[in-house]
């Protein structure tokens, strides 16, 4: 098959959804396909427009693309709203007519939003009417409409996938979960926890729940004076991070803007802790590190959390917004050494169900059925 994946996220192999996707591609071209990537970055002009104006700039200039393809796709892979334009248009085209197209999401963006806005009025700055307009009804229009004509939609946990058929986007029938993999090099890795280190992983954003992160360290902070924080994977410069913790507590917090799989393993294998507060996810790539270094995890019951881990068994898991609970949770683990061992275990072992070399074949098999499914 002839089959093309369709991205709003940047060419950056640092992101997950980049990295994801190219490990798919080069999966299918091994196995006797042929897989493309598109990206903002291959259409003029279009990546360093304003991010408001990409669901809308964006789709038309891939269905112009898609019409003048010679030979065509066999099948399309639509990352979010990508594909609106393209759906919309296939049945006038008669070269596009054959073509399955898959809406896929790597994050539903209105539980996103939801998300987003609910931070930004419990910390007092509400996001634009402009915006939440924009990121709100006008992108779940596009959504629904793109999902409605999909030949198939795939997302990445439960919590998605009960959004989108209540919302009557797409039918049982045509929507598929889909694993993510955990990285295989850090279920070997063998640790040496360093006792109060914590380790946080992701970009320093408010979405990511780095607000309460700040509350619940801070407090901790206070009363266990060898407690420590390593920040990994911010995407912000240290002193942007800093700014966020009391001043008194900024030497006890580590920030490594960029980190390579070496660095990053030695992060892992130090941590006493994971913390994951993010508010909103699809399926973190950061967690499934986390579990397969056997790193203990107090996560939030957002995203794939709730599917791949159990409260008590192999993380513990607090609401999102929560920071109270959040400061409870790290120090329940920091004080039972016992709990943190069979934590980290526990979740190791269910990484290991979802090693890539368990993953692949399921993936083969989804694309040769999304491949030669029929049309609505």
């Amino acid at each position: 098959m002839n089959v093309l994946y369709v991205l709003h996220a940047p060419n950056d192999p640092r992101t997950a959804v980049y990295a994801h996707t190219s490990r798919r591609a080069a999966l299918l071209n091994e196995h006797g396909h042929h897989a493309t990537i598109w990206t903002p970055q291959d259409f003029p002009g279009l990546s360093g427009g304003r991010p408001t104006l990409l669901p809308f700039a964006y789709p038309p200039r891939i269905l112009a693309r898609l019409a003048r393809a010679r030979p065509g796709y066999d099948l399309v892979l639509f990352h979010s709203f990508t594909g609106w334009a393209s759906l919309l248009a296939r049945t006038l085209l008669p070269q596009l007519s054959a073509t399955r197209m898959v809406t896929q999401f790597h994050g539903l963006e209105p539980l996103y939003l939801d998300a987003v806005a609910r931070e930004a009025e419990r910390r007092g700055n509400p996001l634009s009417m402009r915006y939440r307009l924009l990121a709100g009804p006008v992108m779940s229009s596009l959504l629904a409409s793109a999902c409605r004509r999909s030949d198939g939609v795939l997302c990445l946990n439960s919590h998605e996938e009960r959004f989108l058929l209540e919302q009557g986007w797409v039918v049982p029938e045509r929507l598929d979960r889909l694993p993510q993999e955990a990285p295989e090099e850090l279920l070997l890795l063998q640790r040496e926890p360093v006792p109060e280190q914590l380790m946080f992983l992701g970009q320093w954003l408010p979405a990511k729940g780095t607000g309460d992160l700040v509350q619940a360290f801070a407090t901790l902070a206070n009363r266990r004076p060898a407690l420590r924080l390593h920040c990994v994977g911010t995407r912000m410069p240290a002193a942007r991070v800093h700014a966020d913790f009391p001043p008194a507590l900024r030497s006890r917090v580590e920030v490594l803007e960029e980190a390579n799989r070496s660095e990053l393993a030695s992060a892992f294998r130090s941590a006493a802790l994971f913390v994951f507060p993010s508010l909103s996810e699809g399926s973190s790539l950061a967690l499934l590190e986390a579990m397969a270094s056997a790193a203990p995890v107090v996560a939030t019951s957002v995203g794939a959390a709730t599917d791949l881990l159990r409260h008590g068994e192999s993380a513990l898991l607090v609401p999102p917004g929560a920071p109270a609970a959040l400061q409870q949770a790290i120090e329940d683990v920091l004080d039972r050494p016992d709990l943190a061992s069979e934590l980290g275990e526990r979740a190791r072992a269910v990484a290991r169900e979802l090693s890539w070399q368990r993953v692949a074949p399921d993936y083969l098999r989804r694309i040769d059925r999304l491949g030669s499914r029929g049309r609505p």
